[in-house]
């Protein structure tokens, strides 16, 4: 599986766009057929931009969040997105507390 790229160069002529779009976790319903949670920080430079260009600001570290939804005889759905937590623990812990059956890569 080829993991998309969290941060896309941003383009803009008129300054950084703050953050990057996001699905809301907790708008979601996991069930143990969807797909494992990909998670990755996602460094920011000493300005806190991304690698892309797009501007987070200072703070816990940012982590990048990615599942597939699989429903039988549907097309199945991704969902991505971001949040902030102290480590990738924390990370886990915050999706599992919304979402019980979320199963994580590595």
């Amino acid at each position: 599986m080829t993991t998309p790229n969290p941060t896309p160069r941003v383009g803009t002529t008129y300054g950084a766009p703050c953050g990057r779009s996001s699905d809301h976790l907790s708008g979601l319903v996991i069930t143990d057929k969807d797909s494992r949670f990909t998670l990755q920080r996602i460094r920011l430079d000493s300005g806190g931009y991304d690698s892309g260009g797009a501007y987070w600001g200072h703070g816990q570290p940012l982590f990048w969040w990615s599942v597939t939804l699989i429903e039988e005889g549907c097309r199945d759905e991704n969902a991505s997105g971001f949040m902030r937590a102290s480590d990738r623990d924390s990370a886990k812990a915050k999706i599992r507390a919304l979402h019980p059956a979320a199963r994580f890569y590595r």
